[in-house]
């Protein structure tokens, strides 16, 4: 697809609370619907750009009541996935997607490689610059730093329903996920997921492995469903819910650095 105008006034990332001194990152990817007008919404309709195709609905509100709350940095995208995942390495097949669930991307059919590296260098090199550039400052402060990524998922994909009311998204690194799950899971009324809906291999780790498992960092990947936070009322109690099991979860890393000490490596016991 050809002749796209690409102006747009909208930063294509943006941070909240940056001099949060809690002993998290929280991001969010999958923040923002926006599309800009040059686009011409990708070819969607209105009402295709309010589904979760082309965001995760109700993520951005939680990672901000979840910033206020543990006093976090959140970094966050201005920008719809439609466009370019942040969430995926540049280089996979899906960073833009051609096809969701069964809703064709029009402006998506046909991208030039010009084209890609526009999106890379216009949405994801600055949001990953971003996390980095606010990493290193806190580990130069001597701060506690867990990466932690925030979305929401569908009741149903494909037909299939989702029992799972939040997962925890984990990979080798586990030392911040299994202590989260407990956490979480000491909610009888809760189905919670260990690396459901969603799980590594299915490409949506990216963030994670960049800012926290490469670096050493715990860091985790939540995931709540949609419907359970699609408004004020829901968002208010999971970002209650969640902020305290991710306060108990922390909470050994951040004395570790209150102390001066290292961080423990990764698969190693942490009572």
């Amino acid at each position: 697809m050809h002749g796209f105008v690409r102006s747009s006034a909208a930063a294509p990332v943006a941070t909240l609370n940056r001099q949060g001194l809690g002993a998290a990152v929280l991001i969010c990817e999958h923040a923002s619907n926006y599309v800009p007008q040059g686009y011409d919404r990708l070819g969607l309709s209105a009402a295709d750009l309010q589904s979760h195709i082309a965001w995760d609905i109700g993520a951005l509100a939680l990672a901000e009541q979840l910033s206020a709350l543990l006093d976090a940095p959140l970094v966050f995208a201005t920008h719809s996935r439609l466009l370019l995942d942040l969430n995926r390495d540049v280089t996979a097949a899906d960073s833009i997607v051609l096809q969701s669930e069964d809703r064709m991307v029009p402006g998506n059919q046909g991208v030039s490689q010009t084209e890609r590296r526009w999106r890379c260098d216009w949405l994801y090199a600055p949001f990953h610059a971003a996390i980095e550039n606010l990493i290193d400052e806190r580990l130069r402060a001597g701060l506690a730093t867990a990466v932690v990524s925030i979305h929401s998922f569908t009741p149903q994909f494909r037909g299939v329903s989702r029992p799972w009311h939040v997962g925890v998204i984990s990979r080798r690194d586990r030392r911040l996920a299994d202590r989260l799950l407990e956490s979480v899971a000491r909610d009888s009324s809760l189905v919670v997921g260990d690396n459901q809906p969603y799980a590594p291999e299915h490409g949506v780790f990216h963030s994670i492995e960049r800012h926290a498992e490469r670096r050493g960092l715990p860091g985790v990947m939540i995931e709540v469903r949609n419907d359970l936070i699609s408004n004020c009322l829901g968002q208010t109690q999971w970002a209650g819910r969640l902020a305290n099991d991710l306060k108990s979860s922390l909470e050994v890393f951040a004395g570790l650095a209150a102390s001066g000490m290292r961080q423990p490596p990764v698969g190693a016991a942490i009572n």
